[in-house]
């Protein structure tokens, strides 16, 4: 077993129909803890499995599952950064860890996973917004080598409080 600290030995994939459940479950562990995303509503199986629907149809938008002996344990996602085709080659990325995995290394090798598939695709670079109180989130993005760019002061209104939102970026 991992331990805080070491990685855990993933396999990481894209995401199935089958998956929906506990990547909901997930997301919505994040939207419960209001720190690693803006979204303040829990999200609907219905409204997951559009998500991953969706992800099958547009391969230049994959959602990845990152799981362990079959259970799933963190997804990540590359969407749209803006629709004006000039910005058509950034994409945004989000990152979500079931609770109990955090700081086993979990978005660590996500996120360096879907940086490898988002050059494949074509992106020469991928964006992140992450919540400034969000130090785990930070300290994470650091380590894979992205740079802060910006703070956006007073940005994001996470279940009624504006919040401040650093502003990430890696060159892929």
């Amino acid at each position: 077993m991992a331990t805080a600290g070491s990685a855990a030995r993933l396999t990481l994939r894209p995401a199935r129909e089958a998956d929906a459940p506990a990547l909901r479950e997930i997301f919505n562990e994040a939207v419960a803890d209001g720190l690693t995303t803006f979204d303040s509503e829990p999200r609907s199986l219905e409204e997951q499995k559009l998500l991953i629907a969706r992800a099958i149809e547009d391969s230049k938008h994959p959602v990845l599952v990152a799981e362990m002996r079959g259970w799933v344990l963190g997804w990540t996602t590359v969407q749209p950064y803006d629709l004006r085709p000039e910005l058509a080659e950034i994409g945004e990325l989000t990152v979500y860890v079931q609770r109990s995995f955090r700081h086993y290394g979990v978005g660590k090798q996500l996120m360096q996973t879907l940086r490898q598939e988002a050059q494949t695709l074509g992106y020469r670079k991928l964006i992140g917004h992450i919540l400034a109180e969000n130090h785990d989130s930070l300290r994470l993005v650091r380590s894979c080598g992205w740079r802060e760019v910006g703070r956006y002061e007073k940005h994001a209104k996470v279940n009624g409080v504006l919040r401040d939102v650093v502003a990430v970026e890696c060159i892929v």
